[in-house]
């Protein structure tokens, strides 16, 4: 089984529909894995503005 896992490049949560992964597709599992392999101050970075985008969508949300 862990061959089928990293052949897939998922989580056993992912493939048996479990956990917080199950509700991913594999392009988002991809971009947390890649983001996982940046330096620190690099996550800083993508974090940061993945945040202020949140922001900027939960904002527009309660003023629509």
């Amino acid at each position: 089984m862990h061959y089928f896992i990293d052949a897939f490049e998922v989580s056993l949560d992912y493939l048996v529909g479990e956990g917080i992964n199950s509700k991913f597709d594999k392009k988002t599992v991809k971009r947390l894995q890649d983001i996982e392999k940046l330096e620190a101050k690099d996550k800083e970075n993508v974090f940061a503005m993945l945040d202020a985008f949140l922001a900027k969508n939960k904002l527009q949300a309660i003023l629509a």
